[in-house]
């Protein structure tokens, strides 16, 4: 169901509250914690989520101290509308200026420095939706997109109306995250148009739903096939030409993840078998042997380190 909301915060401590939920967990500095003033609005577009943010100066925070493992692989957008503002992320620092674009990959550190009051539209996209294009959209974070003409004016337009105009009731918003999703690949994917492929394109679909639901253990071909409305055959040979088949594909999947759970400091305390149940896995009696072939580690190696 579809979810619109706004809320007008004062202090640092209530917007780093509503932001961390809506984004991920950050940190919000400024020089008068408690007279920190901000206003954010959001709405769901299918797996997506819009907000608008209007907030005095202040420099928000994402560092590695602020990700863990079970944070939502978030992807963000923005257009900027107003206000003096610096990105920063990886080795790039940019000066952003009003109606320019950037993204920022939520799965690693960056910083916004606003020197005044800013507004901004912010679309946060699964990584996962975005496919083979993730890894190349984020080393282009940080770096500002024009919002004026072209592919980024149409994109620009589209989260303006979506922020300001979408209605909030309970539709079917389907056609018009795929229609976001193809804006993004035009405007931050490094692809030639002509090479980049329609976003409704079959095996995409699949493997961003594959990814949003590995934790479902109810996750096989025959459901996946059925929810595509394609023949279990027909799932079989979309993946042929790739290095693993769909049920491989999906099981390394899930390792990579519990593998990077029982590294993670914060889990310390968590049993495998919660972890793996987290992420499909009900039967770990084989989950050593499964992570020691696909990495050369079993569960206690990765719990001693």
């Amino acid at each position: 169901m579809t979810v619109c909301r706004s809320s007008r915060l004062r202090g640092t401590e209530s917007f780093e509250a509503v932001a961390s939920a809506l984004f991920a967990p950050l940190r919000v500095t400024h020089p008068d914690p408690k007279g920190f003033e901000a206003t954010v609005g959001h709405t769901a577009v299918g797996p997506m989520v819009v907000a608008r943010v209007r907030a005095t100066p202040a420099v928000v925070t994402r560092d590695n101290r602020s990700i863990t493992s079970s944070d939502v692989e978030w992807m963000h957008f923005n257009l900027h509308h107003h206000g003096s503002l610096t990105a920063v992320q990886a080795d790039r620092t940019t000066t952003v200026r009003p109606g320019e674009l950037f993204a920022c990959d939520g799965t690693r550190p960056y910083r916004l420095i606003g020197a005044d009051a800013s507004d901004m539209t912010v679309l946060c996209v699964p990584r996962a939706s975005l496919g083979r294009y993730a890894n190349s959209i984020g080393r282009r974070t940080a770096l500002p997109l024009p919002g004026a003409g072209g592919i980024g004016g149409l994109l620009s337009h589209a989260l303006s109306a979506v922020s300001e105009d979408f209605p909030c009731r309970d539709v079917s918003r389907t056609h018009v995250a795929d229609a976001l999703t193809a804006l993004l690949l035009a405007a931050f994917a490094d692809t030639a148009p002509e090479g980049a492929p329609v976003v409704s394109d079959l095996v995409d679909r699949i493997r961003a739903y594959a990814l949003a639901h590995l934790g479902d253990s109810r996750l096989t071909a025959e459901q996946v096939a059925r929810r595509h409305r394609i023949s279990v055959r027909h799932l079989h040979v979309l993946f042929r030409g790739n290095d693993l088949t769909f049920a491989a594909w999906v099981r390394h999947e899930r390792l990579l993840r519990i593998r990077r759970d029982l590294l993670d400091p914060a889990s310390c305390d968590v049993s495998t078998a919660a972890i793996a149940a987290r992420w499909g896995v009900h039967d770990p009696k084989h989950l050593g042997r499964a992570l020691k072939h696909e990495f050369g580690e079993t569960v206690s190696d990765l719990r001693r380190r």
